[in-house]
């Protein structure tokens, strides 16, 4: 068993100014399971999909792939999709990624 407090999480700076991720597991796949917290305005370039992904926004507005997703909502890929993500307010999104998301866009 795996288990996380959220007063426990730690919050770390990724190389895209505006946006921190709290890993919560990794698999065996190379893929991860994460909170993502994005600052207004942020974007995350676009990535590839070598396996399939899961995100669910647990507060804010993010724009996945041209998709608009708000607090509640969820979204699937599939391997092989590529897509970028941006946010129009102050967000954090769960993300489950299967297989590692190799960087597309230079």
């Amino acid at each position: 068993m795996l288990k996380s407090h959220a007063f426990e999480r730690q919050w770390l700076p990724t190389d895209y100014e505006g946006i921190e991720r709290s890993v919560l597991r990794l698999n065996d796949g190379g893929g991860r399971t994460s909170l993502v917290r994005l600052a207004a305005g942020s974007r995350f370039p676009r990535h590839a999909h070598m396996g399939s992904e899961e995100v669910l926004v647990i507060e804010g507005t993010v724009v996945i792939g041209g998709a608009t997703l708000a607090a509640g909502d969820y979204l699937y890929t599939e391997a092989g999709e590529e897509h970028d993500v941006q946010a129009l307010e102050n967000a954090v999104i769960y993300v489950a990624s299967q297989k590692q998301t190799p960087i597309v866009e230079k």
